[in-house]
């Protein structure tokens, strides 16, 4: 089968059918093509994988003690320097 070469812009265009799992084989064959020789398209498609892996994570983060500690007495410390300021 002849793959098409796709340019920057087909495949910025295409990347969420590139991203569907279900996407068609000859798809993804010619954006990884293209991915393997254009640096830039690489690091858009780098940075929304991680961008989709970041919203599908149910991962809680913990804060530190110390900084649950500070922020704690950073606002108590704002609310007494100004009280009227959290009824905004």
């Amino acid at each position: 089968m002849d793959q098409k070469k796709l340019g920057c812009e087909e495949v910025l265009e295409r990347l969420s059918d590139y991203l569907d799992e279900e996407a068609r084989a000859e798809l993804c064959e010619a954006i990884e093509q293209h991915l393997s020789r254009c640096h830039d398209c690489q690091i858009e498609v780098d940075t929304i994988k991680k961008t989709i892996l970041l919203y599908q994570s149910d991962r809680v983060i913990e804060m530190p003690m110390a900084v649950t500690n500070r922020l704690g007495s950073a606002l108590a410390a704002a609310y007494r320097q100004n009280p009227e300021a959290s009824n905004d």
